[in-house]
């Protein structure tokens, strides 16, 4: 259990606006970890890209854990994001799943809305409706 406290407690510390920590999440990962979500896939080597394309959007990101549960072979960790996207406020909850070994995630899947970040900027009355 205390190896999935620690993950969940480093995976907490590496959403941070301009002080998102690529190398903290890629020290979370083992070589070649596969990184499946809605907006934007690849491993654990294609991570800068990845956390540059998501601060592109929303550059004062912040991504708490709400809730997390050990699991026979890993950590689901259910989270919430806020920010500003595209310009306007921004609020999205989902959930990480990781796959652990020794540690250190050997898959990780994410499940989120992902309109808000492929639709890009709307107008803010078209946002209240």
């Amino acid at each position: 259990m205390k190896s999935v406290e620690s993950f969940v407690e480093n995976w907490s510390k590496i959403w941070r606006g301009a002080d998102s920590d690529v190398q903290l999440y890629m020290s979370l990962l083992h070589e070649g970890c596969s990184l499946v979500n809605p907006v934007n896939s690849g491993t654990r080597e294609d991570l800068p890209a990845i956390m540059h394309s998501f601060l592109s959007v929303e550059p004062d990101v912040r991504v708490v854990p709400i809730r997390w549960v050990k699991t026979d072979d890993g950590v689901i960790i259910e989270w919430i994001n806020t920010g500003t996207l595209h310009g306007v406020p921004f609020e999205l909850r989902g959930v990480d799943c990781f796959i652990l070994k020794d540690g250190k995630a050997s898959e990780g899947y994410s499940y989120f809305d992902p309109r808000p970040f492929l639709q890009g900027p709307t107008a803010p009355s078209e946002q209240q409706g």
